[in-house]
Formats: C-alpha cells, structure tokens, sequence
C-alpha cells in the first residue's frame, strides 16, 4: 500500500496483514479506523479530527475498546501506548518495513496468548494486628497516640513510618509466595509496588486455551488469603507488559 494521507495517523496496534478491522465508533482516535499495510504486516490506524487535541478520558476509553476488539477476534496485536501518533501513512509504512523482522517476531511470540494481570493488596485491618503484636514498639506509639498532648504529630509521623517500614519487610516474601502458588505456568512481569499496602503487581502471559484454568486457579488462591489479601484479576488484555511500541 503506497498511498498516503494528509493528516496524522493515530497507532492502536500491530497485527498481521489482512487482519479484520474493529468496527469504528468514528470518534476519537478511532476516526477512520483501517489498515495501513507493508510487508505482510499491518498497522490498524485511525485518523482523529483536528478539532481538539487526544487526552480525554473518552479517547482512551476508545483506544482500549479497539485493541479488545482485535484480541477478541483471535489475531496476535503489539498493542501502542495510548497516544502513538505517526505522520502520515508513509511513515507507518516506513515504520513497518523497518522493524518487520522484530514485529513478526513479537507476533509469533503472542500469538494464541492473551495477558492477564494480578493485583494483590494487604487487608489493612488484617496486616495492622500483626504488624502491632510482631513490633512493640508500633504497639507502644499506638497506645500512646490514642491520648492528646504534646508530641502527638511527632508521635503519628514515627508509627506511619514504622508501620510502612514493617510493611516492606514483609513484601518480598508475601509476593514470592503468590507467585509460587500462581506458578510457572505463565510468562510473567513484576511490577514495582506503589503504595505500602501493594504487596504484587504483576502481568501474565497465559496460552489462550488455559486461560479459564488460570482464572480458576488464581480464583482458589484469592480464596485462600481472603481476609488478609486482596487479589484481584485483570484481563485478558492486550499484551501491554510484554511488547514494544512504535
């Protein structure tokens, strides 16, 4: 395909050439959703209005239901980030011709495979009771802070830092131990945590004909730590954790 377009063309994903297109909303990003094609390989495009600049929870919104559309349809995609944008379509010709060996290379890898995500938390009641009786002085600073006077800001500071340093002692086993019971059935990622209370963020890339095993099993897992976990399962998604962009 060699012809080009004036406006700029907005990246949802790579998949193969020929692929089938998601039906367009024609909003957003997704304006003129189609195929710009090269090499066997294709980008699925949309060309967004001019009228105001992408951002809008919206365009997200659209940028997510597309590449769930093409997952749905059962083509491997190299998901974009949210807000890849490219010239023209000579460009993503170009893009593609340039990287084709890396591309087909991620597709084969992701094809017939989906990504799913788990989130775990500590139950904060829970992990406070254990935190208390495991360290006496969180316990004395608690007891103390319960009564008014002077000091008590100073006092509050300490036990948070106290409380959030018990808190990342305990994370490194707690997530290893989800993660020996999830398994190595699955190709993973392991995010950093982002608040004290996160004990696992992490992706997993799970064949698509094990994907109901795999909820199930992650479904007894949250069963048995109910009450001091909260594990919580994303997906399938788009193989965002495991790709590229352009």
């Amino acid at each position: 395909m060699t012809a080009s377009v004036d406006s700029c063309c907005y990246v949802f994903g790579i998949v193969p050439g020929g692929a089938e297109v998601p039906a367009s909303a024609q909003s957003g990003p997704a304006a003129r959703l189609r195929l710009v094609e090269a090499d066997g390989l294709a980008a699925v495009v949309g060309t967004p209005l001019g009228d105001r600049p992408l951002g809008r929870a919206s365009d997200l919104l659209e940028h997510d239901r597309v590449l769930a559309e093409l997952l749905r349809s059962g083509s491997p995609v190299l998901p974009m980030r949210f807000g890849s944008i490219m010239s023209d379509e000579g460009a993503v010709e170009q893009e593609l011709h340039a990287q084709h060996d890396a591309y087909v290379a991620e597709l084969d890898r992701l094809r017939g495979r989906v990504q799913y995500t788990i989130k775990v938390r500590y139950e904060q009641d829970a992990v406070l009771r254990e935190v208390v009786a495991q360290h006496p002085e969180i316990a004395r600073l608690r007891s103390s802070g319960e009564n008014e006077g002077s000091g008590a800001f100073d006092r509050q500071l300490k036990l948070g830092e106290l409380v959030v340093k018990a808190l990342e002692q305990l994370r490194p086993a707690e997530a290893a131990a989800v993660l020996t019971e999830i398994g190595a059935t699955a190709e993973s990622r392991v995010h950093e945590a982002s608040s004290p209370d996160d004990v696992l963020n992490a992706a997993f890339l799970v064949d698509r004909d094990r994907a109901d095993e795999f909820e199930r099993h992650v479904e007894q897992i949250a069963k048995r730590h109910h009450g001091r976990l909260r594990i919580r399962l994303f997906g399938p998604s788009p193989a965002y954790d495991f790709v590229g962009g352009v």
